[in-house]
Formats: structure tokens, sequence, C-alpha cells
């Protein structure tokens, strides 16, 4: 099946420019199988899972970007995490990936939701580079909502984009 974003944005964000939330559907009288990703040359397939962050990503069904505090520039060790969600996608071919944003409590509610939002279409856009395919990634900002760890709203762990995936 070949899937289309149907995005939802409320007046604001739609003023803004930014993508808030998206969500999928199969395209009506379309069932054609999902297309096999290549690889990109000197990028090693993750056949079975070595590395510890390779099989904490496979048992959690899901990968985790931390962010600077206001910032959404991707670190060494995110580009680390991309090209391991990059190698999971080829491994898997699922049938997509969702990048969904998060921000801290820093802040009013708006810029945590835009923050969320860049800081998602940065990630989609570093897995793009890396060979996924666009149509088969949706981005979700969720701002402040859903912290990683309550205990603190302000913490590092809070600022972060979350990849998971659906198989077939």
């Amino acid at each position: 099946m070949t899937y289309h974003a149907l995005v939802r944005l409320g007046p604001p964000f739609l003023a803004a420019g930014m993508l808030v939330s998206a969500c999928a559907h199969p395209a009506p009288g379309n069932n054609e199988a999902a297309a096999a990703v290549q690889a990109p040359p000197n990028v090693p397939l993750v056949t079975k899972p070595t590395t510890g962050q390779e099989v904490k990503a496979v048992a959690n069904d899901k990968i985790e970007i931390v962010f600077p505090h206001g910032g959404s520039s991707l670190t060494p060790e995110a580009a680390k995490q991309l090209d391991l969600a990059a190698r999971l996608f080829r491994d898997a071919n699922p049938v997509l990936m969702f990048t969904t944003g998060y921000s801290d409590n820093t802040g009013d509610e708006y810029h945590n939701l835009l923050l969320s939002a860049r800081r998602a279409q940065i990630v989609k856009k570093a897995l793009v580079a890396r060979g996924i395919p666009a149509d088969r990634l949706l981005l979700q900002a969720l701002g402040a909502s859903d912290p990683a760890d309550s205990s603190d709203p302000t913490a590092a762990a809070n600022r972060r984009v979350v990849v998971t995936w659906r198989l077939l």
C-alpha cells in the first residue's frame, strides 16, 4: 500500500507554517507493495543486534534522540542514533516510521509545541538523508506533554524525539 500523510493543523500553527501533527491512511484504490529500501554504501545492515544500543532499540521498538536545552541541533550521539534507525529501517522494512518531538516545560506552551515540531522535522530530514523514503516518515509534535522524566519537568530526557515504526 502507498501511504499519504493527513495533516491536521490548527489556525495558529497554519500561520506559522509548521507541521504539528500527522497521521496516515492508505491511499484509496492503491494496493502496491511497499518498496524495499536500499542501503547507502558503507552503512552496514543490522541483521542481528550486536551493540547495547541496537538491542535496546529492537527490544523497545523505539529510538530516542535527545536535544540540547532550547535547541534543535543534532549532536554526534544523535547522529549515531539516526544511523541506527536507518539500519533498523532497512532490516525490518516497516510500513511507516514516526518521529515524535517533545520538549521540556521551560517556556510557554506554544513555543514548546513549535520547538518539538522543529526537532521532529530535523530528525525526519536526517533520516531521509540516510536513505529512508520521506513518504514513509510521519512526524508529530507534542510539546511538553508526556514527559519522559515527570519528576523533573526540565530534565534533558524530556527534550527528545522518539522514532518508532510500524511493521506489516
